[in-house]
């Protein structure tokens, strides 16, 4: 049997809601809502399963099962009576084990979920699991409120109505603020959006325990830092999104060219970097790289001919050598390369 999925990350969760918030603007019916928010429980949290329950004249209770899907749940579901008792006496009903349970408001709820998730061993985890299990709560209440309201298919919620078009706005001008944030939170990620390859940050984060780890112990590595030549050109004649495949060829080129525990990032533009472990002969490396572009230019697939100006420094145990000091030198190596060949 499979290991269950882990949940995502903090940062994934967020970008998560984000997406979910965005598709719910777009929304107008409600067994949509409820289609994306199974799946969205799923993938967020790793859950199980989970139960929905919305308060009002006619109350509303979903289970979702562990794909996602989403079908009225009777009072007999094994969940019911402690989330109904949650609902009912406005005040914190202890949760089921391994399981999590949440509520908006907090004092006199409306809506509570408890979904099924994997158990974790620290305390932040739980509590960013409560959090995002939280907003998708209350997102998903605004969201089934609205549609309620405006196509008056189901009266199940009376005068909780205006609470929660307003939390649905609240929503809406957070997505905007969000959006703004976005680009900072991609900003702390570790991958290359174009390549799929580490950043800068990424390579950094991977690299630099490995090159610490290698001084101590005496052993060889090597930095190679690579330029794609042509770049403009192919941009400027063929167009940019030619020139991004460039870009994604070269990363591939260099990816195969490469060990499974060497680092390589792309650190922006067209320029590479790679940390090789280990490398008792760095100009093998360069060998294996310049076959596997003559192979690639060999296939005729592209409207152009791949070609990359490379620089390589082997890194010694030098107290005084940073790992940015060895990026440098092969940064200057390569331009010195790509002037002598061009």
């Amino acid at each position: 049997m499979p290991p269950p999925p882990e949940p995502l990350s903090k940062s994934e969760q967020l970008q998560g809601l984000l997406t979910m918030a965005r598709e719910l603007l777009q929304i107008d019916e409600a067994s949509a809502v409820l289609r994306l928010a199974g799946r969205s429980i799923i993938e967020l949290l790793a859950a199980k399963e989970a139960l929905l329950l919305i308060g009002g004249d006619t109350p509303l209770c979903i289970a979702f099962g562990d794909d996602g899907t989403a079908m009225s749940a009777p009072t007999l579901h094994a969940w019911y009576p402690t989330v109904h008792a949650r609902m009912a006496s406005g005040t914190s009903v202890p949760n089921p084990t391994g399981n999590l349970m949440v509520a908006v408001p907090q004092s006199h709820p409306k809506a509570v979920l408890m979904a099924a998730c994997p158990p974790v061993s620290a305390l932040e985890i739980e509590q960013q699991q409560v959090a995002t299990l939280e907003t998708l709560l209350e997102l998903i209440a605004a969201t089934l409120g609205r549609i309620q309201i405006r196509s008056s298919l189901e009266q199940t919620v009376t005068s909780q109505c205006n609470q929660l078009i307003e939390k649905a706005q609240e929503h809406a001008d957070a997505l905007a603020r969000l959006d703004l944030a976005a680009h900072d939170m991609l900003s702390l990620s570790l991958t290359d959006v174009l390549t799929g390859l580490n950043n800068r940050r990424g390579f950094f984060m991977k690299a630099e325990p490995l090159f610490q780890l290698a001084r101590r112990q005496f052993r060889g590595s090597a930095v190679v830092y690579a330029d794609i030549d042509g770049l403009k050109q192919v941009n400027d004649t063929l167009g940019h999104m030619t020139g991004d495949q460039m870009i994604r060829d070269a990363a591939s080129m260099l990816r195969v060219s490469l060990r499974e525990t060497d680092v390589l990032a792309r650190m922006g533009g067209d320029e590479f970097v790679a940390y090789a472990v280990d490398e008792a002969e760095p100009h093998a490396l360069l060998s294996r790289l310049q076959q596997t572009l003559d192979a690639f230019n060999h296939l005729r697939q592209r409207p152009y001919q791949l070609s990359l100006s490379v620089g390589m420094v082997s890194c010694g145990p030098e107290a005084n050598v940073t790992l940015n000091d060895c990026i440098q030198q092969a940064d200057r190596a390569m331009y010195e390369r790509k002037r002598c060949l061009h």
